[in-house]
């Protein structure tokens, strides 16, 4: 039975790695948000010359910062849970309603919005579909492209949360430092 765990826990820690590498390099979107900001308020007011682009920009990068950092902060346990009973329950329980929940409310929930997220990428990526609401009219699918992105990053995040829950239900430890990384979190 170890070797079976030893092999679950090797794949949530290949996994958790890669996580940390795509939330380091989407921390680092947070530089050409400011930038563009501070870029907007000094030519906004200190030259009178407001950009046409600096609002579609920001908001562009951070809905990308909020999407894609979502796996990282699925890793580290700092999405929103009612601990109230979850944190008396031995690890084997914990894991179980984890998995349950991972089972029935999380995957489905992330395949229907990879899919979906997909087609509203796909449709702007070949209609050219540009935003609208300002005159700089960016294109929309670099941002849309967040969508099954962020999808794809949930799924592998979620594929080593599920090793880990498998790995406390046969051993009752939560493998990798899961709580110490919720507590350091959290």
């Amino acid at each position: 039975m170890p070797d079976k765990n030893q092999g679950l826990i090797s794949i949530a820690r290949k996994i958790d790695h890669f996580t940390d590498i795509a939330g380091n390099i989407v921390a680092w979107m947070i530089i050409p948000m400011i930038l563009s900001l501070a870029y907007e308020v000094v030519a906004r007011y200190a030259f009178g010359a407001p950009t046409i682009w600096a609002y579609d920009m920001t908001f562009m990068l951070y809905g990308a910062f909020f999407m894609l950092g979502s796996s990282y902060t699925l890793k580290i346990k700092g999405h929103i849970r009612t601990d109230m009973f979850y944190d008396n329950w031995p690890p084997r329980k914990q894991a179980l309603v984890d998995l349950t929940c991972y089972v029935l409310l999380f995957y489905p929930f992330v395949l229907i919005f990879t899919i979906v997220g997909w087609e509203y990428f796909y449709k702007a990526f070949t209609s050219d579909e540009r935003f609208v609401s300002s005159p700089w009219m960016a294109i929309t699918w670099p941002f849309k492209l967040t969508l099954p992105l962020t999808g794809f990053l949930l799924c592998i995040q979620g594929a080593s949360e599920v090793c880990k829950c498998i790995v406390a239900i046969r051993s009752n430890h939560w493998p990798i430092n899961t709580k110490e990384a919720a507590i350091q979190h959290g």
